[in-house]
């Protein structure tokens, strides 16, 4: 009872706005059939228009309650970077270990000391170069290119589904919170998915039960985080982290030769064993 009292009237306000708001760039997106406009970046900040509405509305201070130091909340913004991308390293592992596809021989050469990766921008380069200069040099455009997305993309979703709806529901980590709003953030997705993104071989399975599974997995990781001092970057880190990391992974099999079935079964059960683990370690601080 008292897990269905958290989700106050507020919270739901939020989420018919939201869906109301982001009717707009999704009109689009279904008229034109297609995800490759600027349409899907708008979607992105429809979370965070409604936060914001909701605040102005209410009275509840534009952007009080949220801590926007990052330097105090700096070593969960580098966890909340490196997770998603050790996940996705692995997951690539695993599903080469599992016959799922692939290696694209081509996207990470090593030879005589000289390391080169293909089709991921370098700040320094991505002609051959030394491995003590490859890994900072990888290393720091990982963190640039997740920064720059968080910061014009993540940020937007997460000053609505953290930053608002979490904050009313969920502010001391109830689970049963957070798998309510892992839910509504996965089928908010739904229209999308449907359209052939995420899960292309399987868009009805993957948009009503693959991506809100998913979905509760960050929203336990990204509120977890997000709880200890509402920094606002914790989470938008977090997200921006796990579009980037996906994207140079995907890279590392063969156009055509992955299986999607074992891919992204392995992907999700990694994300549910992470989501499992930091709510052992992290849900009483």
């Amino acid at each position: 009872m008292n897990s269905l009292k958290a989700l106050n009237r507020k919270g739901w306000q939020f989420v018919v706005l939201t869906i109301m708001l982001s009717c707009i760039p999704y009109f689009f997106i279904i008229s034109e059939k297609s995800l490759e406009s600027n349409w899907p970046l708008l979607l992105m900040w429809m979370p965070g228009i409604a936060g914001l509405i909701m605040r102005v509305w209410n009275k509840e201070g534009l952007f009080s309650g949220l801590s926007w130091n990052p330097l105090k909340s700096l070593k969960w913004i580098l966890l909340a970077a490196a997770v998603p991308f050790a996940i996705d390293v692995l997951s690539v592992l695993l599903t080469l270990l599992f016959g799922g596809a692939v290696f694209e021989e081509t996207f990470l050469t090593i030879e005589k000391g000289m390391v080169q990766i293909r089709g991921v921008a370098m700040i320094f380069g991505a002609a051959e170069q030394p491995w003590y200069v490859f890994i900072p040099n990888f290393l720091l455009s990982y963190f640039v290119g997740v920064l720059f997305y968080s910061l014009l993309f993540a940020f937007g979703e997460e000053l609505g589904w953290r930053g608002y709806l979490q904050k009313h529901w969920a502010p001391k980590n109830d689970l049963y919170a957070f798998l309510i709003v892992g839910i509504i953030w996965g089928l908010w997705h739904l229209p999308g998915i449907l359209l052939g993104h995420n899960f292309p071989e399987y868009p009805v399975f993957g948009g009503l039960i693959l991506m809100p599974v998913t979905t509760i997995a960050f929203s336990v990781c990204f509120g977890i985080l997000f709880n200890r001092k509402f920094a606002i970057w914790v989470p938008a880190v977090f997200h921006g982290a796990v579009n980037i990391s996906a994207e140079v992974s995907n890279k590392a099999f063969v156009e055509g030769s992955v299986n999607n079935y074992i891919n992204d079964a392995l992907w999700i059960s990694l994300w549910l064993l992470t989501g499992a683990l930091f709510w052992l370690k992290f849900r009483k601080k």
